[in-house]
């Protein structure tokens, strides 16, 4: 995919309302000349003696991880550990990993606000999450307890570790995992001060920094309270952020090796204590925690959140994911050099006709077999709704949602209840031709995201540009307002 733009999520009408908001998936890092020659001379000489060091400090971890629960059985690792184990193999994974962020250049944590007791929050929540540093927060959180994925058990030294701090873990592959994950966090936040702290970041994913994504309800299922932990990187260059598009894991632990100082902002709010309606409603307990937090770091709380593998805003009731799928689909058709023009001979004037994939492939000239497999799967989900209907050509729930999804990337929840929604204007189940053209094309709203935002990106000397999250064909910009039309630039 092409590099897109950090711009602003700008309001499109003239009317006072709340600021925009950054775009929170992208980051970019610009480094002037000067930045560069530094980066250079550093990266040769200082990062390759930090990185190394860093590495040997890591494999240093493992003994003492490994012998926290040498000899223990599964039985026994349900309970909290304590004991000469507790102490000799804590305070050790601890000293260590200090020196393992110093040595990476992370030579200051600054703390500030006051740490609660575990009776008094069982449930901390860090946020902005936006690096794979950023679990240097469990250094003045005292080692707490965190949720990660059943998979990491496999990785040298991290499953380790993660076995070392009695990790819940959840597993992607197993559809009651989740459940025991739930039941797990509620035993533990309301054991009484018998666990330690679990920690959380709620986002479940990474950002710029600049606004917070949606909070998921995971934190805060329990009920009990929590103690919002803010994290900051108050580098002139920030060199730490890994979000979805920008910066790799390598060039990010690479650049953050080479800045002589890094310093971490480490600020514990007050805990929150939930309403009895919070209580019951673990969605409503996490959004107003989110907005407490994001006021505290002074930076926008959005809906934006990860869907599977693609990154959504809401507009309306629906999930609209950041980049149209339908984009993919022609960068792949451009790719396998096809152009406009290509019409189905064989079927007469009005009517379609199924073709098989042989006859997909040789009528528009494909010639990679996963090219052809992935065009002709696309407009196969595309149109089977149309050809499963009869001759009422109604448009139910399932092609709806099929369609929306194919085309917008929203999730097929959303899109159904979408559909609900419009059909309670009519006695059938199904939407008409004309009421999904009235959908479509002239809704207020929606219409706005099939005329615009499935627009392709202008591209400048055939470089497709990603538009900024401030121009009209972004999902961000249609949900601030309504949608002005594209200015044409020259370039």
């Amino acid at each position: 995919m092409s590099q897109g733009s950090p711009g602003d999520w700008a309001p499109l009408d003239p009317t006072p309302g709340p600021p925009a908001s950054p775009n929170p998936f992208v980051h970019e890092l610009h480094l002037s000349r000067l930045q560069r020659v530094k980066f250079c001379l550093l990266g040769a000489l200082l990062a390759p003696i930090r990185v190394l060091l860093a590495f040997i400090v890591l494999f240093l971890l493992w003994p003492f991880a490994w012998l926290q629960v040498a000899g223990l059985s599964e039985e026994q690792l349900q309970e909290p550990i304590t004991g000469w184990r507790k102490t000799v193999c804590h305070n050790g994974v601890l000293g260590l990993s200090r020196l393992l962020f110093f040595l990476l250049g992370f030579l200051r944590i600054r703390v500030r606000g006051q740490r609660a007791s575990r009776l008094q929050a069982p449930v901390l929540v860090a946020a902005p999450h936006s690096t794979f540093f950023d679990p240097i927060v469990l250094l003045p959180c005292d080692l707490p307890k965190v949720v990660s994925r059943a998979e990491n058990l496999s990785v040298p030294v991290i499953g380790a570790l993660l076995r070392f701090n009695q990790a819940i873990l959840v597993s992607r592959h197993d559809p009651a995992s989740r459940r025991r994950v739930v039941e797990e966090v509620r035993r533990r936040a309301t054991s009484g001060g018998k666990w330690p702290q679990v920690l959380f970041f709620p986002e479940g994913t990474c950002s710029n920094k600049k606004a917070l994504l949606k909070f998921k309800p995971g934190a805060f299922i329990a009920g009990v309270p929590v103690q919002p932990v803010l994290i900051r990187y108050p580098n002139s260059l920030d060199t730490t952020s890994w979000a979805w598009r920008g910066p790799g894991v390598l060039k990010v632990l690479w650049l953050t090796a080479s800045q002589p100082c890094s310093i971490v902002d480490v600020e514990f709010l007050p805990v929150y204590h939930p309403s009895p309606e919070e209580s019951r409603d673990p969605t409503l307990y996490a959004n107003n925690v989110q907005r407490v937090m994001a006021q505290a770091l002074g930076i926008p709380a959005t809906e934006c959140e990860f869907v599977g593998s693609l990154p959504v805003i809401v507009v309306g009731r629906l999930k609209v994911a950041l980049e149209p799928q339908l984009w993919e689909l022609g960068k792949v058709l451009r790719k396998a050099g096809l152009s406009a023009g290509y019409v189905d001979a064989g079927a007469e004037p009005g009517r379609s006709r199924m073709i098989s994939q042989e006859e997909f492939a040789r009528q528009l000239q494909l010639s990679d077999p996963q090219t052809v497999a992935g065009a002709f799967g696309y407009f196969q989900q595309l149109f089977a709704e149309e050809q499963a209907e009869g001759p009422n050509r109604l448009l139910y729930k399932d092609g709806f949602s099929t369609i929306l999804h194919l085309l917008l990337g929203s999730p097929h929840p959303a899109a159904t209840a979408l559909h609900a929604e419009l059909c309670q204007a009519g006695s059938s189940q199904g939407l008409s031709l004309c009421q999904f053209q009235n959908f479509s094309l002239h809704d207020p709203l929606y219409g706005k995201l099939f005329s615009t935002y499935l627009r392709p990106p202008h591209t400048s000397r055939g470089t497709s540009q990603t538009p900024n999250a401030s121009s009209p064909g972004n999902p961000t910009a249609l949900a601030n307002g309504t949608v002005q039309a594209p200015k044409q630039k020259g370039d």
